[in-house]
């Protein structure tokens, strides 16, 4: 779309687009994160490998941790089951505070037990949601497996 560029990601064997002033931060053999100039706003891809049977049994186990790191901050949205391009998939969205203002972010998961679980993770801060939530919906409709 216009306003994005296509990366890939040879090591996680992906592509998306992703908008053209966001900047990868961090790159490992299991994720890549790209942010906004400010470093604010950021998108997380990431594998998970071997895949349980359903995604969504991997965002509780990470739930539980979150519970912890934000106790009294942390609110689930939503946690549910789905299926994203046929196969088992889950979609968990929250807001947690950060140190100095609340945040949110929605987190897709998907991928065959015993293959790879690929996520694709958005966190903003929650009063520009609106802005950032379609970097989402991009990075999300234009993710391919390489």
């Amino acid at each position: 779309p216009k306003g994005y560029h296509l990366v890939h990601e040879p090591k996680l064997g992906v592509s998306f687009p992703i908008p053209n002033d966001w900047t990868p931060r961090n790159r490992t053999a299991e994720q890549v994160i790209y942010t906004t100039p400010s470093g604010l706003a950021g998108i997380t891809i990431g594998t998970v490998a071997p895949a349980g049977p359903n995604p969504a049994n991997h965002f509780a186990d990470i739930e539980a941790n979150t519970k912890v790191n934000y106790p009294t901050s942390y609110r689930r949205l939503r946690m549910q089951r789905t299926t994203f391009r046929e196969q088992p998939a889950a979609i968990w969205e929250f807001t947690f505070q950060g140190r100095a203002r609340p945040f949110r972010a929605i987190d897709l998961g998907y991928g065959r037990e015993g293959g790879r679980e690929y996520d694709i993770y958005l966190s903003a801060p929650e009063e520009q949601w609106d802005t950032y939530r379609p970097v989402f919906d991009q990075v999300r409709d234009g993710f391919r497996t390489t």
